[in-house]
């Protein structure tokens, strides 16, 4: 059972970023929004801590590369930087107690990280031309506004869901 639980919610997680991307835009007050959901993202980290770091990174290469096929334009964005947020939250998370507050903290710090590190790479390659200020006001604060109201209302239904069929 253990085996295929854990890939088997990433996929599930991978369709419901797919369909709520479908929601993006939004339209309001004359302005486009641009919220971006990162659940799988958000799963993969869970997973790195609590369960297997060695599981997480395998499954954060394996969701990068769907991500990059099904999502980006450039192939590798989602691939190592899924790889490398999961291989930082371990290692925070050595330094720090798992504490539940802390976790959402370096969650949704990952999320802002995640978008910095995509945009970087869009900007660099010339794929982007909206400036800082358009970036941060419709579509980092929107994301993590929205991957903040996922996460309180998912995430506890995955831990359960998690500790129940992986022990």
């Amino acid at each position: 059972m253990r085996f295929y639980v854990i890939p088997l919610i990433g996929v599930v997680l991978f369709y419901l970023d797919v369909l709520l991307t479908r929601l993006s835009p939004i339209h309001l007050f004359n302005e486009t929004f641009i919220f971006v959901p990162r659940l799988t993202f958000l799963y993969l980290l869970i997973i790195a801590v609590y369960k297997n770091p060695k599981v997480a990174i395998v499954l954060a290469i394996v969701t990068g590369i769907f991500t990059d096929i099904y999502f980006g334009g450039i192939y590798g964005i989602y691939t190592f930087g899924y790889a490398i947020f999961v291989i930082m939250m371990d290692k925070l998370f050595k330094v720090f107690y798992r504490d539940i507050l802390m976790m959402v903290i370096l969650l949704i710090s990952s999320v802002v990280l995640l978008e910095i590190w995509v945009m970087i790479f869009y900007g660099f390659l010339g794929m982007s031309s909206i400036n800082l200020g358009q970036i941060l006001f419709f579509r980092l604060i929107p994301t993590v506004i929205f991957n903040s109201i996922c996460l309180v209302i998912i995430f506890p239904f995955i831990l359960k869901l998690l500790e129940r069929n992986t022990n």
